[in-house]
């Protein structure tokens, strides 16, 4: 798989001129990308996606979280839309990814994600490394964006065109992946997953961003894996709970259903979890003891038995869209596989 020569994006600045930035060089993509996924839920919900936006944006109440707990991120969106010459509304509802499906009760939108955390010691950092499954239509607007805050903080996340993140670190060494948990409860008035991520990566400690967690209201059911240092440690989050899910150990693995969380909404048909999402962890505890550097992170992610490194099936258009391995050293190493791992080169990402 051909990587895109505009992959990698060095935006700088405040939120507005980051996103600018953002949105500037990567117009075109954004334009492609939007206008794939228009069509994907023009045909899932059976109505126009201008209609289906304006119904999301118009039952939720997520600014207000947003506004409180990430402003500049806010801005960040903004200035997306206007370096792509679309709409805030449009971008916004694109950024609201895990909320758009279990807004529109997109049940089969839960197979993604498989991820695993080491903690450090000797002198060697953390791992943390995890696939990120997204639905195929998405595919073509991989991204990764290096941003610069006006503070001089700098970030690396794997994105889609158009998007503020989906998994990643910043420059002290704090990274964070995530596993969607859609059979938790949401709330129409939390904060939405990619500012939940993006405002983890503000943060420079593991109890800053454990805090964080703790103090922002959960727009999604998602569990974040978090390191930064030697120390790593797993929250499954939900409107209403954020509970521990790593048991104390220095390792752990996690897919697709809650390992702790009992915050599940009854109304859920699989509430443990999919036969994937199972058959996904069993092979990370075959697989994932043995993991003991960014190397065996690559070699693990792009494993195709569970399968860890998903493709495309007939009944089931999700894909690997991009993985990512750190070594949360002093300054960390960050590779990401913009597609999947299994066919797409890994790119040394850090700034």
């Amino acid at each position: 798989m051909a990587v895109a020569p505009d992959v990698i994006v060095d935006v700088s600045g405040s939120g507005r001129e980051r996103g600018r930035m953002h949105g500037e060089i990567l117009r075109d993509r954004i334009a492609d990308a939007l206008e794939r996924w228009d069509a994907e839920v023009g045909e899932r919900m059976g109505i126009p996606a201008a209609e289906h936006v304006a119904g999301l944006l118009g039952a939720t109440r997520f600014l207000p979280a947003i506004e409180a707990a990430t402003p500049d991120l806010l801005e960040e969106v903004h200035g997306i839309a206007e370096g792509a010459s679309v709409s805030h509304e449009r971008i916004l509802a694109y950024n609201l990814m895990d909320e758009e499906w279990w807004y529109s009760q997109a049940r089969g939108h839960r197979h993604a994600c498989s991820l695993v955390a080491v903690a450090g010691g000797e002198g060697r950092g953390a791992l943390l490394a995890q696939n990120m499954d997204l639905p195929e239509v998405m595919d073509g607007g991989q991204a990764i964006l290096r941003s610069t805050a006006a503070d001089g903080s700098r970030t690396v996340v794997l994105t889609a065109a158009g998007m503020i993140g989906l998994t990643g670190c910043n420059s002290d060494g704090l990274g964070v992946c995530v596993n969607t948990l859609s059979m938790l409860h949401n709330s129409a008035e939390g904060l939405p997953v990619a500012f939940v991520l993006r405002g983890l990566l503000e943060r420079r400690s593991l109890a800053a961003a454990e805090t964080f967690l703790h103090t922002v209201p959960h727009a999604s059911g998602q569990h974040y894996a978090v390191g930064c240092g030697e120390d790593v440690a797993g929250f499954e989050c939900s409107a209403g709970s954020v509970v521990a899910s790593d048991g104390g150990t220095t390792r752990f693995w996690h897919t697709n259903h809650p390992l702790a969380s009992r915050d599940i909404d009854p109304a859920d048909d699989e509430p443990g979890g999919t036969a994937d999402s199972q058959r996904r962890l069993a092979r990370l505890a075959e697989t994932a003891p043995g993991v003991e550097s960014a190397a065996d992170c690559e070699e693990l992610l792009a494993d195709k038995e569970a399968p860890l490194c998903v493709a495309p099936e007939a009944e089931h258009h999700w894909l690997t869209f991009g993985s990512i391995a750190i070594e949360l050293g002093s300054p960390p190493a960050i590779r990401i596989a913009p597609g999947p791992p299994d066919r797409t080169p890994w790119i040394d990402a850090a700034a």
